[in-house]
């Protein structure tokens, strides 16, 4: 089994950054892992060229921020450092994570349409695509429950799935949580083979984990639906090299998101 030893936390010092705190801190005591909190402050295009003084308050600010969130993991119990770097945040996460395949990143949201931000247009976005390692995005209305059932989405289609399916059963027992694999079968596709069953038990072994097949022409409406049902904690997802799966949520479920929207979201990545 993979080991995660350590949490990227980036923040911009926002709610939404202290939502996704919570979060970190709890995986961490659970997991008995590090974080490591970061904070990019980018210098706007139309303003490239600026004064020492106004860099240097950029720089302070940063570091203040940091030792006070800092000082609120550590009080809670749990090791942490932080760097304060100028340049773009998504770019320093990236790098940052490159240097460090053990660790995830925890990262908050922002806006009301939650899970549908981050796969569309957000910084969030841009790190769940741009990183090897998992990336749980949390939307600001998110509250931390203990993550007892994490529904992993698939359509068992990519055959580079080991590493990811791995570092979810980390993440699974840590929690001793429950993983419900669930693909939604549409019209003239094929029945799960044995063989991709099999796979999935081989790297799934060590936490429990079910099955459940749907047959729906919605496939966004037929997820959205069970997670809700099955009250899950999770929604976990396999990004692509050429790209997160965009169509998962989109315009014409705006009444979902009242609830997909509390659900924090786990981007895997498929193996090299």
């Amino acid at each position: 089994m993979l080991q995660m030893k350590r949490i990227l936390f980036p923040t911009d010092f926002s709610d939404a950054a202290d939502v996704a705190l919570n979060f970190a801190l709890e995986i961490a005591k659970a997991g008995n892992m590090e974080i490591l909190v970061i904070n990019a402050y980018d210098l706007p295009y139309a303003q490239n060229v600026m004064s020492t003084s106004l860099i240097d308050i950029m720089r302070k600010n940063s570091e203040e921020g940091l030792q006070a969130v800092v000082k609120k993991i550590e009080d809670a119990g749990v090791t942490a450092s932080s760097k304060s770097l100028m340049g773009n945040p998504i770019r320093v996460v990236k790098e940052i994570s490159k240097k460090d395949p053990d660790c995830m990143v925890v990262m908050g949201t922002k806006g009301a349409s939650g899970v549908e931000e981050v796969l569309i247009g957000s910084n969030a976005a841009s790190v769940l695509q741009s990183t090897d390692v998992p990336v749980l995005a949390i939307p600001a209305k998110s509250e931390f429950r203990m993550i007892e059932r994490i529904v992993y989405c698939t359509d068992f289609r990519s055959n580079k799935n080991d590493r990811a399916l791995r570092r979810l059963a980390t993440l699974a027992k840590i929690f001793e949580a429950e993983v419900m694999i669930l693909h939604v079968q549409q019209e003239g596709q094929a029945d799960l083979a044995s063989d991709q069953r099999t796979k999935f038990d081989h790297h799934l072994s060590t936490c429990k984990h079910s099955f459940h097949i749907l047959k729906d022409h919605n496939v966004e409406e037929a997820i959205l639906n069970f997670a809700k049902e099955k009250d899950a904690n999770l929604l976990a997802l396999l990004t692509r090299k050429h790209g997160i799966i965009r169509g998962l949520f989109h315009s014409s479920l705006t009444n979902k998101m009242a609830f997909h929207s509390k659900v924090p979201l786990l981007a895997l990545h498929e193996s090299l």
